[in-house]
């Protein structure tokens, strides 16, 4: 019931500001709303609550999903037809001029845009920018602080500049030395100061850094660009580098141990792990994240293990000899979750927390675009789209984590709805806009029989494609 009434509060919240943006929009320009509803009227199910002086029929729809906004005069989703008297009629939505139908069919996306901005800007004001301790986690024992640093040891300063988060941390040691990367120079050392949480003792030491070069990968490069990280092209491949000294801060998430691909030949696959199944013990330790995975079978020495495992909703064991420490498996970057204690927020300054405002959506949607770029480019799979139900769960994740993560994940879902909205598919305020257009450089109406069997069209197309990620939703979920 938790889950369900935040995905309410989110999905719904987000439709309804859709939908009152459109019912603003019209009124400004002397369009009638023959019906505004808080929450769908399927099929009629809903209750009039009353009808104002300019004839607009308010009401509850009994599907707590948003609501919905019926332009007089207009052909849309419930596909009711227009009678001969819209051309003439000044109240309907075709009497109006390209430019006036156009304010109304995009006043909805800029109303998910302008919610998202507001939220963000609440959530960067109040709280600050999430943030990790500058406290380490753990030392890479092939790395340049292995027996110099030590995990649970806070770094208080780096060359002398005081920090008091991982960002910032970063951000100085890719600075100081980012520019020898560049021009292909030898790299400074840096100087660590820092506080043994144990014995309470503050310590500084000289480190010599290393470079870090990877596959460009822009989710990674997504957050590593704000930390000056930088990208270039290698021998045609795009890369990401970054200087590290060896350390890794408290994590902020962890990857749920569950396997997205099995790699043929592969110890796991000789075995019969099947892919999209999820570890939950070897031998007698239960597995609750992947750490715990590559850290029981980097510790095993190769000996046989037996491994357990849910697959479609059934227990199941195999026996497996890892090669390497390694059974050959990927995880799914999808499947993680929050660890809300190891996350700090720092406070920023009001034009700070204005500029990240605006800033918040585009990132969301240059995620959204690098995502459904892999989605077609066949480098990742439909697996990845999420629809109702995966919207409730993490709607539900979100909302136990508290009102910051519950706020950002209703902004950015507004930013992802104001986005698939506008695109040109019949059936969305996209789709109306690109035929608005088409008759004002036309100057010649589009026959309300053919906007019609477009329309009819477009809602069963829209229907299919939400059964086909409801299916998929359903399959993720068990």
């Amino acid at each position: 019931m938790y889950t369900l009434l935040a995905f309410i509060s989110i999905f719904g919240g987000v439709v309804f500001i859709h939908e009152f943006g459109h019912f603003i929009a019209a009124r400004s320009v002397g369009v009638k709303v023959d019906k505004f509803y808080v929450g769908f009227d399927f099929f009629g199910l809903g209750i009039k609550l009353f009808e104002d002086k300019k004839g607009t029929e308010y009401g509850l729809g009994l599907f707590p999903f948003g609501g919905y906004c019926k332009i007089h005069g207009m052909v849309d989703e419930s596909l009711d037809n227009p009678d001969s008297n819209t051309l003439i009629d000044p109240t309907a939505y075709e009497s109006k001029n390209t430019f006036e139908k156009l304010w109304i069919l995009s006043a909805g996306v800029i109303m998910n845009f302008i919610l998202a901005i507001v939220i963000s800007f609440f959530i960067f004001s109040f709280y600050g920018k999430q943030d990790q301790l500058p406290i380490i986690h753990k030392v890479d024992i092939d790395g340049p602080s292995f027996n110099i640093l030590n995990p649970s040891s806070k770094i208080i300063s780096i060359n002398n500049e005081k920090i008091n988060s991982w960002s910032e941390f970063t951000k100085y040691l890719n600075a100081s030395n980012i520019d020898n990367v560049i021009s292909d120079k030898e790299l400074d050392n840096v100087i660590i100061e820092y506080i043994d949480l144990s014995s309470k003792q503050q310590y500084t030491v000289v480190i010599e850094p290393r470079t870090i070069e990877v596959d460009f990968y822009y989710p990674l490069f997504h957050q590593l660009k704000k930390l000056n990280a930088i990208d270039y092209f290698k021998d045609s491949t795009r890369k990401i580098a970054f200087i590290d000294i060896g350390i890794e801060p408290q994590p902020q998430v962890y990857l749920q141990p569950f396997v997205n691909e099995v790699l043929d030949n592969s110890p796991a696959y000789l075995a019969g792990l099947p892919g999209n199944s999820l570890i939950i013990r070897i031998n007698d330790t239960p597995i609750n994240t992947w750490d715990d995975l590559t850290q029981f079978l980097s510790n095993n020495n190769d000996e046989k293990i037996n491994l357990t495992y849910k697959f479609n909703n059934d227990t199941y064991s195999v026996n497996i000899t890892p090669v390497d420490g390694k059974i050959g498996i990927k995880p799914s970057l999808t499947k993680m979750n929050i660890i809300p204690e190891n996350i700090i927020f720092s406070k920023v300054d009001f034009f700070e927390a204005l500029k990240s405002s605006f800033l918040k959506p585009y990132e969301d949607l240059s995620l959204q675009f690098w995502g459904f770029k892999q989605i077609f480019n066949g480098s990742m799979g439909f697996d990845g789209l999420g629809g109702p139900v995966k919207i409730t769960q993490e709607a539900g994740k979100a909302a136990s984590y508290g009102l910051p993560y519950f706020l950002g994940f209703m902004a950015t879902i507004s930013t992802i709805l104001g986005f698939m909205n506008i695109l040109p598919i019949p059936g969305l305020d996209g789709g109306h806009a690109l035929m608005t257009i088409i008759e004002g450089v036309s100057r010649r109406q589009i026959p309300t029989n053919i906007k019609m069997t477009i329309q009819s069209f477009a809602v069963f197309f829209l229907l299919g494609l939400t059964v086909l990620i409801l299916i998929n939703d359903l399959k993720n979920l068990f």
